[in-house]
This record gives C-alpha cells, sequence and structure tokens, in this order.
C-alpha cells in the first residue's frame, strides 16, 4: 500500500504534534493551532500531495506526527504508521524517500501472522488480515523520547493473541517485555504492577482460542 502525504509547501518545523486519533482526547478533529492553512492557501497552486510511502499492508490507524525526535543522533519530524499487517513504520516526513527511519514488526512467518479476517467474518469493509487496527497514542514525556502505544493482534500457532506494545519513538523497540498469560473465553486485558526500568506499567498479553474480541 502507498502512504501519501498531503500537505501545504510549508516549513513542517512549524506544524504541532498529532499523538492521538484526531488531535485530542475529546476527539474533536480540530487542530486548533493551525495556522499556515488558510482558505486563501489551500488551492491548487499551494496545496496538494507531496509523495508518498510504501508500506505492507492496509492502513486504518490514523498516522501520527511528531516533531524533533533525534534519532542517532540527528533530528527528524516523523510520521508514524501502522499496518493491518502488524507493521509500525516511522518515516522522516521532510523527505521524500521511501526507506523508513526504523519499522517494527510483530510477525515471525508462519507461526505468528496477523489474524486473518477470515477466521473473524466474511470481512465487510476489511480484506486480508487484522492486526493493528486502532490508532495509537504516544506519550512525549515517557522515556527519553517518548514511547507510542498501540494494540497488536496476532495469530500464534493457532491462538489469537492481543498484545499492548509500548514502543520508543526513536528507534521502535518495545520498551516493556512481553508477557503472555492465557484466558479462557474472549480475552480481556489484564494489568500488572510490576515496575520496570522505565517506570511504566507492564501489560499483560490476552490470548484466547476464539478469534472475537469485544
Amino acid at each position: 500500500m502507498l502512504l501519501a502525504a498531503a500537505s501545504a509547501p510549508v516549513a513542517l518545523q512549524a506544524q504541532v504534534d498529532v499523538t492521538t486519533n484526531r488531535y485530542n482526547g475529546a476527539r474533536s478533529g480540530a487542530n486548533v493551532s493551525e495556522a499556515a492553512l488558510t482558505p486563501a492557501g489551500v488551492d491548487r497552486s499551494h496545496f496538494g500531495k507531496l509523495y508518498s510511502y510504501p508500506v505492507d499492508g492496509a492502513v486504518y490507524a490514523q498516522p501520527l506526527y511528531v516533531t524533533n525526535v533525534l534519532i542517532n543522533g540527528v533530528a527528524h519530524n516523523v510520521l508514524y504508521v501502522v499496518t493491518m499487517n502488524d507493521k509500525v513504520y516511522a518515516f522522516d516526513a521532510d523527505s521524500a524517500l521511501p526507506t523508513p527511519l526504523w519499522t517494527t514488526n510483530f510477525t515471525r512467518p508462519p507461526t505468528v501472522i496477523p489474524v486473518p479476517i477470515a477466521d473473524i467474518s466474511n470481512g465487510g469493509n476489511i480484506y486480508n488480515n487484522v492486526g493493528i487496527e486502532s490508532t495509537p497514542v504516544i506519550d512525549r514525556t515517557a522515556g527519553p523520547a517518548g514511547t507510542l502505544y498501540l494494540v497488536a493482534r496476532t495469530k500464534e500457532d493457532g491462538t489469537y493473541v492481543q498484545r499492548v506494545h509500548a514502543l520508543d519513538i526513536a528507534t521502535g523497540l518495545d520498551r516493556l517485555p512481553s508477557v503472555r498469560r492465557p484466558s479462557v473465553g474472549p480475552p480481556w486485558m489484564r494489568r500488572s504492577t510490576r515496575p520496570d526500568s522505565g517506570s511504566l506499567p507492564s501489560i499483560r498479553n490476552c490470548t484466547s482460542s476464539a478469534p472475537h474480541w469485544h
């Protein structure tokens, strides 16, 4: 899949961070800090597609954007994209280069794969797989650079698993160890109070022999 980036040709350094679905907890969809985009400037001459990035899988979650992330000693404005094939991408938002700054893959075929949509339903508006469907959340105050939280669904040796991951936004590495906890019937999230070096609560994984979650 190609992910297109569209914007006015203004300095991206002036943009605000987009760290959650529709900009804020109220899900208003309004960027109240926007100053560059005005009715006079949004026309064919000043607004349109800049470039696109290739990704593996469908994108149902809203891409997120964070300014001034230090990656390998260089500051980048970063676009974060997650896919239904359980992949996470960090792209340089100021560059048309298709190579991501980093990528994280939560699958290990053939034993660990995204959940096939055929295991859940006849598809509807979803095709192929159900991996990372919901928009992640980024907390810039958690960890050295910030932390991206997401839920990934996988099918592991016939067992359906949901995991909450906490990724360092500069490296894509999980800041918490993976803990697997079997459950009977539809799985529910279970939080533990086990401390770790990052002062984050761990999230126990949920597994089930049934593919449906509520």
